[in-house]
This record gives C-alpha cells, sequence and structure tokens, in this order.
C-alpha cells in the first residue's frame, strides 16, 4: 500500500506524508544528502487507526536547490531501535527544494486530472504512470500538479456513505498501481479534489434531491484529508476551507477548491473567504507570474456538460469579479490551469471594459488515464465565443492547433525568466504511448 508521498516543498522545506499500519503504526523519517549522509536527526511519529495511519511529517531548515533522499521505515513502537524496523516497498523518496525566490531560475513541471483506476484491467493505468515517471525525469520537473479526480469514488456505482469505501478507492488508485505509487515518491505532488473524489457533479444544491449530502461530504472530505490535502501547504482561512498558495521560484500559485462549497442555486463555486482571499493574491504584485489552479475551466467555453463549468450562466456573477480585479490591476501574467474534461489545449480569454484590456490564459490537460473515446474541439468547446459578463465583455478562444482530444496525456509546462517578461511554454505528453502532442509558446 502507499506508504510515502513527497508534498509540498519551498526552497527550505517539505512536507512527507506516511502510512503506517496496525501492526507497524511507528515511523521514521530519515533524511540524508546527496551522499547519502545524513541530515539532521531522525523524526519519529507514531501513527493512528482513527486516521487511518496516515500522517504528515515537515522537514524545514533546507538548503534551497538542493537535492535530498528521504527514507520512510515502521516499526512496533517509537523506542524502536534500528533493526527492528521494517522498509516496505517504496519508501525511499529523492526531491529537489526550490530555487529561492528572486533569482529568476527557471523550472519545468508537470500537471493532469482524471486518474480512471477503478474498472479492474478494462481502465489499469499502470502504464501511464509509467510514462508519468519517465516524463519527470527527462523533463527535469520540479513537482506535480494534479487538478481533481485522483480518484473515482463513484465509478462503477454511486458511493455509499462509507468511509472504508473512499479509503479503498484511494489504495485502488495508489496501492494497486504499483506505478503510480512509485510516482509518488519521485518528485513532490501538489492535489487538489474536483467531483469525483465526492461524487459526480458534487453541488451543495444535491440536498434539494433528498440525499444526506452533508454525511457524505463528511465521509468523503476525510479521506480526501487522508490521503491528499494533509500533504499539500497549510489551507489559509478557517476549518473547510481547502484553497491554498505557493511559490516556486518567482512564480506564484494559487490552487482553488472548486468543489466544496460549490452551490449553483445562489451562483457559488467558492465561498466568500476563498473569493476574498483569491481576489486578495491577484492584486499583490500584478505583473508577477501567476499560475491559478481549477478543478474545471474558467477560461473555455464549454458546450458538453456545461452546467458544471465556469461558463455556466450560474456562475457569470462571481467569475466576473475575478475577471474584474485581474483587469483593473492590470494582471497581466495569469495562467489558468485545469483538467476535467478528457481533453487538452491552450486557450485566452479577451477581457474588456469600455477601453481598458486585458488577456489570459489557459491551460487544460486532462485525462491522466481514461477509455472515453476521441474527442474533437467543436464537441466539447466553442472555439471562439464573444459573450457579456456583468458590467465586461470577453471573448474566449481556444487554439485549434493546441488541442488534444487523444487519451491519455499530462502537460509539462516549461517556466523561464529571461528579459522583463516570463516566458511559458507547453508540451502535451502521451501517457499510453512514447507520444508527445501539440507543443506551444503561451504569449
Amino acid at each position: 500500500m502507499p506508504r510515502l508521498i513527497l508534498g509540498h516543498t519551498t526552497h527550505n522545506s517539505i512536507k512527507i506524508w506516511l502510512r503506517g499500519s496496525e501492526r507497524w503504526p511507528a515511523a521514521f523519517v530519515e533524511l540524508l544528502d546527496e551522499q547519502d549522509h545524513p541530515v539532521g536527526v531522525i523524526k519519529k511519529v507514531l501513527t493512528e487507526a482513527e486516521e487511518f495511519f496516515t500522517s504528515v511529517i515537515e522537514l524545514t531548515q533546507l538548503q534551497a536547490n538542493t537535492a535530498y533522499r528521504v527514507k520512510v521505515s515502521f516499526a512496533k513502537t517509537k523506542s524502536a531501535k534500528p533493526d527492528e524496523r521494517i522498509r516496505d516497498a517504496y519508501t525511499e523518496g529523492r526531491f529537489k527544494t526550490f530555487s529561492s525566490p528572486g533569482n529568476g531560475a527557471p523550472f519545468r513541471f508537470l500537471f493532469g486530472s482524471c486518474n480512471l483506476h477503478s474498472l479492474g484491467l478494462v481502465a489499469r493505468p499502470d502504464k501511464a504512470w509509467v510514462r508519468i515517471s519517465q516524463i519527470a525525469r527527462d523533463n527535469n520537473a520540479s513537482f506535480m500538479l494534479h487538478c481533481g479526480d485522483q480518484i473515482y469514488a463513484d465509478i462503477p456505482l454511486s458511493p455509499p456513505i462509507d468511509i472504508d469505501h473512499y479509503r479503498r478507492k484511494y489504495l485502488d488508485a495508489w496501492e494497486d498501481c504499483v506505478p503510480a505509487r512509485r510516482a509518488l515518491t519521485e518528485l513532490p505532488h501538489y492535489m487538489i479534489l474536483d467531483d469525483h473524489e465526492i461524487t459526480n457533479n458534487f453541488d451543495l444544491q444535491m440536498q434539494a434531491k433528498g440525499r444526506d449530502t452533508d454525511a457524505l461530504l463528511r465521509i468523503a472530505m476525510k479521506a480526501y484529508w487522508e490521503f491528499q490535502h494533509s500533504h499539500n501547504p497549510n489551507t489559509t482561512g478557517g476549518a473547510y476551507e481547502y484553497h491554498y498558495r505557493f511559490d516556486c521560484g518567482d512564480a506564484s500559485f494559487f490552487v482553488m477548491d472548486t468543489r466544496y462549497h460549490r452551490d449553483s442555486s445562489i451562483g457559488r463555486m467558492l465561498d466568500e473567504n476563498q473569493e476574498a482571499d483569491l481576489l486578495r493574491w491577484i492584486g499583490q504584485n500584478p505583473k508577477k507570474l501567476k499560475f491559478i489552479v481549477s478543478g474545471v475551466p474558467f477560461v473555455g467555453a464549454v458546450l458538453r456538460d456545461g452546467n458544471d463549468k465556469w461558463s455556466h450562466s450560474a456562475f457569470d456573477n462571481q467569475r466576473a469579479r475575478i475577471l474584474k480585479r485581474i483587469l483593473d490591476v492590470g494582471a497581466s501574467n495569469i495562467i489558468f490551469l485545469t483538467g476535467d474534461m478528457h481533453t487538452s489545449y491552450h486557450a485566452t480569454l479577451d477581457i474588456s471594459e469600455g477601453e481598458q484590456t486585458i488577456r489570459i490564459h489557459e491551460l487544460m490537460s486532462s485525462p491522466i488515464n481514461q477509455i472515453t473515446p476521441k474527442t474533437k474541439l467543436q464537441q466539447s468547446f466553442h472555439a471562439d465565443l464573444e459573450s457579456e459578463l456583468p458590467g465586461l465583455k470577453i471573448r474566449s478562444t481556444i487554439d485549434p492547433h493546441s488541442f488534444y482530444g487523444d487519451h491519455s496525456n499530462v502537460m509539462v509546462v516549461s517556466v523561464a525568466f529571461a528579459g522583463a517578461s516570463p516566458k511559458v511554454s507547453f508540451e502535451i505528453h502521451r501517457t499510453t504511448k512514447n507520444e508527445i502532442g501539440p507543443r506551444g509558446v503561451v504569449d
């Protein structure tokens, strides 16, 4: 079963997720440098059954842009001697801390979504994760972003209100798929939920349909915390807030939670605290390169299953407030990252209010592993659509040369800071074949 995940990393720290067991609840975390010399003392933690024996340790005071190894072993008690500890497969990880901010260092990262795993031999994700490991190595990726649907709790059947069901889905995705288990130890991973971590097209409006939404949400989010959110950056705001921010070198990331507080009956994709946090963040150093991660498309105008996306009219007001903030502060280096639609693309959104105009971008990459048929651009999106939001005119355009409806894939994003402006480019990589799809430059 998964024992180690490399989580949130900075230029001087990393979060280490680990999972013990009823028989071996005590965990020992050892940090080593590239020459295999110990760095600091061994960290010890006693995992608990209530948290499904998961725990997170943060290692601090590391050196920037430096390679490290981490080893995890397990025992019956925290006082166990070294020869009384056991080590499972894939309990050794390798990572490199991020560059210090301010030095303009280039970096690359991977992102994707939609990891279908729940149909046995029909859709085994093993090949996809072998390929992801290779892509990450070939590109010296600093981290990987998982943009939602890391599990499919509702496939093949609607999920019961049962914590063991959700936990089994994570074990199915990350234990039965040994290559995924390995990839989680090879570079840092950032995660956010979408609907299938709860149930398909989840919306709090479901309460009107008679299901015990509160109980389902409570169970699903406990499992989400245990396996995903606990190794993300600390969340700003209070309880039940799952959005977060982090920096890599001279770029900033805001990872939205577009699912937990969603209520289309009142036009809410983000709760008030998250929206306020996002608007503040957009206004801080507005010329800085900023990535905003969304579980569903923000820029692309969707035809298929459109009620679930930002382009649905129910979310016009909140979407307009975000775009108005971008326009008002002149945040011209914003790129949205998303998945969800089982296609990939580069899209632009031109925003105007009177004489004021600005352009933002969106990169989509999905699915990591799926069995849905090949999709054409015109089947799922408006390739070029002019429309209006409260107080704004917008034009959403998807570059047809960037569109990729084949399965399955992840995207490699390259960031450089030569000259006055950041340079961002992308490549779409098949995960079931040794093949590169469309590539391009974000400008």
